[in-house]
């Protein structure tokens, strides 16, 4: 089992479809045929028959004749290498030759690919969301609550990398159930600002998404932290977490759309960067919060017009999904 040895040629011409590339070659032929078209070999499989190879990359003409490298189809290998689509069952040992004979493709095309995730690091994968809204409330003896939502549902991400992303209702729903989450400081492991089974983080799914409500530490790093969200220098919310189930369509030329249907959450987490259009992060008072709205689980919604926004927006960019999906 190995990566096959290199051949520099490569283009970016025409569309990308590596399964009908991988249909388009005949049955039946030889080794030196199929190594053509391939960047990784079984040496324990057949090598006359297409099932012993992986990663086609290189475009195949009508005769089946395998012609240039695709830089489109060496960018999605590197991505399927680094877990996009599901990863790749490869052995380990071989990625990294894989990876060398993709990117030496896409540098002979002058350009410059991105690096190989270190076996692990993909494993956990972290998405941040704008703010539908933020507000700070101080309630009568300054207490307050960290509450937003670290994910919502139905909402088609930003460019992910050729790919785009929806969350899909129920996704938490049993990792919130068993997990014991972490809610960081910016995903820094160092500042906690609350934890499910010390109960000073509380989740659920709701029509939205997933809601969180944080009961900070009376700790200054964490009094600092509140003062950049009431003055909206920090109003995004993120999460980390390990994809058990997913699906990926395509939904455009060379744009796949993955599905997220099951998770696995780590923590979810105030921090400064965007991936999704939607979300919040509010810093209120904890007073206010609870007996005007209630907690998670007890029947909390967002303000009505943060929501009928929320809800705008989603509609307007699953109509744009339709319409590239009809394309």
């Amino acid at each position: 089992m190995a990566a096959i040895a290199i051949h520099h040629t490569a283009t970016d011409e025409g569309t990308w479809d590596g399964p009908a590339n991988e249909g388009r070659l005949d049955s039946g032929r030889d080794e030196a045929y199929y190594r053509r078209a391939f960047a990784w070999q079984d040496s324990e499989g057949d090598p006359t028959t297409k099932a012993a190879y992986r990663f086609i990359h290189h475009m195949v003409a009508a005769d089946g004749t395998p012609g240039a490298a695709s830089t489109r189809g060496c960018s999605a290998g590197i991505g399927v290498l680094n877990g996009g689509r599901g990863g790749t069952t490869i052995p380990d040992a071989d990625r990294r030759g894989v990876y060398n004979h993709l990117a030496a493709h896409l540098r002979d095309a002058d350009m410059e690919p991105p690096d190989l995730r270190e076996i692990g690091d993909w494993e956990i994968e972290q998405r941040a969301i704008p703010a539908i809204e933020f507000r700070v409330v101080d309630g009568a003896q300054g207490a307050a609550t960290i509450d937003g939502y670290a994910a919502v549902f139905n909402v088609l991400s930003e460019d992910l990398g050729n790919f785009h992303e929806i969350i899909l209702p129920g996704a938490f729903s049993k990792t919130i159930q068993e997990a014991d989450v972490r809610a960081l400081w910016q995903h820094d492991p160092n500042f906690v600002l609350g934890r499910t089974r010390s109960k000073t983080l509380a989740l659920a799914e709701d029509g939205v998404g997933l809601r969180y409500t944080i009961i900070p530490p009376d700790t200054q790093w964490a009094r600092d932290a509140l003062v950049t969200m009431r003055r909206g220098d920090v109003n995004q919310s993120s999460f980390a977490f390990r994809v058990i189930r997913d699906e990926w369509t395509k939904t455009a030329e060379d744009v796949f759309t993955r599905s997220l249907i099951e998770v696995q959450l780590f923590d979810v987490s105030p921090v400064t960067y965007p991936a999704y259009p939607q979300t919040s992060a509010q810093a209120r008072s904890r007073v206010f919060e609870l007996s005007q709205q209630g907690a998670p689980g007890q029947g909390a919604h967002p303000p009505a017009e943060a929501e009928a926004e929320a809800r705008a927006r989603r509609e307007r960019r699953l109509r744009l999904l339709d319409l590239a999906s009809k394309e």
